[in-house]
């Protein structure tokens, strides 16, 4: 067999997230620095190097309400954000909470494509140039589409009609098989479709729009 390194699409796992409820009580926040990345020191179930979670409550530091967050690393009660960079954020008082994500395996899954978007090229062409030059823009995070045979009352297509419908902050994870690693991705759902022929099964598709860098963790 040749050499190089190759994971089967069989024996992977995507997770979606189907809630913020993973904790009751949610977790208690009692301090946040202005950081790169941004770390915060709570008290509650102790949170595990990607996860997921979503914080609100927050006094003073009040950019980091209302947002889902990767969980980066983490200590005896803390945990730092994936690319939260907090240094200019307003200095943390008191308060806050955060719920921990829920994920469960889309097994009607199908194809899974993660696409990146193409990062404007700003025209920099001056006097002294002698071709033409361009500075390279903010990254586009581009679209993850998840395709899978349509069962609308399960838990995972419950929860992404239900994102879709709201807007808010969702999260798509990779578990490769082995020591593959895990890809975390958060995103909100942009579109969904659903279609459906004679001598075939009903399909659809969810596409995400990312909000940010995918997390990769290595396997431990």
């Amino acid at each position: 067999m040749a050499g190089g390194v190759r994971f089967k699409f069989h024996g992977s796992q995507i997770q979606v997230l189907t809630a913020f409820d993973a904790e009751s009580p949610s977790n208690v926040i009692t301090a946040a620095t202005k950081a790169n990345p941004c770390a915060i020191t709570y008290t509650g179930t102790a949170l595990a190097t990607g996860d997921v979670i979503y914080i609100e409550g927050v006094l003073g530091m009040t950019e980091l309400n209302a947002n889902a967050y990767v969980v980066t690393s983490t200590g005896a009660g803390t945990a730092t954000l994936a690319d939260t960079n907090s240094t200019g954020y307003g200095t943390y008082t008191s308060g806050g909470t955060f719920d921990i994500g829920s994920f469960s395996n889309l097994c009607e899954l199908t194809n899974y494509s993660r696409t990146g978007g193409t990062s404007p090229e700003i025209p920099a062409t001056s006097l002294c140039s002698v071709a033409q030059e361009y500075e390279i823009g903010l990254p586009d995070y581009g679209t993850t589409t998840l395709s899978f045979n349509f069962a609308p009352r399960t838990t995972i297509q419950t929860a992404l009609h239900t994102f879709y419908l709201s807007g808010d902050v969702m999260a798509v994870k990779i578990i490769l098989p082995g020591v593959g690693g895990t890809l975390t991705q958060l995103g909100f759902v942009q579109q969904e479709t659903e279609t459906a022929g004679v001598g075939g099964l009903w399909a659809a598709t969810a596409t995400i729009g990312n909000t940010g860098n995918r997390f990769d963790q290595e396997t431990v």
